[in-house]
């Protein structure tokens, strides 16, 4: 048997398959994702939900397109299973019923990070003094929703409407110290970081399905990003980055990135929230 180091090739698309050969010998499962970047992360996720399961690399296929084609020519090997984000698909009725393709139940991977005993953990890491009482005193997961809700729906309804209709506009860019009002009575976004995008959509709506009338497109899609679905719907990325900014405000936090923040975050979780997506597989591939 040859060493793991050994197995392992330069990464390219020619060489995908050799990988998943020479990994065979150490994985009980094959799992593909979408995103090469968060391998490290999704790796880790997957060793702390499967800790019975040998696995020792995943691999990913560089977006959802892929990873549902990939699958589709897969169906005949239970061992292989494919993991996609449910972005806005159940919203849009995009979903395809795959049977080894396992959607999400959240926007994305990073919408699984709110725990408040990982959040309270996380600021220990940093403020090892700080009592763990003072940190539930100040920061609250409910407060956190709330705000979240009352600040990213609006913003959120527009990214799905550019989905929905296919306006070809980019999501907005929201850099909390920059962009959002934390005095206000609630918290908000200042209106001229968001009214030229908001705009920007309503005209290429306009052009694209002139018979709709934006207000009531807008009020529809808002229904999606209650406070109760806030942590479902809203894409993670955007809340991970208020709950960083919100955090460093509220107690002494080394600036550090989003990725670092993701990860570390991720290891104090103990991810009951993913035991569907857990279930699922292994009743899938087991």
């Amino acid at each position: 048997m040859i060493s793991k180091a050994d197995s392992l090739p330069k990464r390219s698309k020619q060489g995908l398959q050799g990988q998943v050969i020479l990994w065979a010998q150490f994985n009980d499962l094959t799992i593909y994702i979408e995103d090469e970047f968060q391998e490290n992360l999704y790796f880790q996720i997957l060793k702390k939900i499967f800790p019975t399961i040998r696995l020792e690399k995943i691999f990913p296929l560089g977006g959802k397109k892929p990873v549902l084609k990939k699958a589709k020519v897969s169906l005949t090997n239970k061992k292989k299973v494919f993991i996609v984000d449910k972005d806005f698909d159940e919203i849009l009725d995009n979903k395809e019923a795959i049977q080894n393709v396992f959607y999400l139940e959240r926007y994305s991977i990073e919408n699984y990070l709110f725990e408040q005993d990982a959040i309270v953990e996380i600021v220990k890491e940093e403020n090892p003094q700080v009592k763990t009482k003072e940190i539930r005193d100040k920061f609250k997961i409910t407060n956190f929703v709330a705000d979240a809700s009352h600040m990213l729906a609006e913003l959120s309804a527009h990214f799905l409407l550019i989905n929905k209709f296919e306006l070809g506009l980019k999501f907005l860019n929201i850099d909390p110290n920059r962009d959002c009002d934390f005095k206000s009575t609630p918290k908000q976004i200042k209106s001229n970081t968001v009214n030229d995008f908001y705009e920007k959509v309503k005209i290429e709506l306009a052009k694209k399905k002139p018979r709709l009338k934006y207000s009531t497109q807008i009020r529809l899609a808002k229904r999606h990003f209650k406070p109760s679905k806030s942590l479902i719907n809203i894409p993670g990325k955007y809340l991970v980055n208020l709950l960083k900014f919100m955090l460093r405000k509220l107690f002494t936090f080394v600036q550090c990135s989003s990725d670092s923040f993701i990860y570390r975050l991720f290891k104090n979780c103990n991810l009951n929230s993913l035991s569907s997506l857990k279930n699922s597989i292994e009743l899938y591939a087991f």
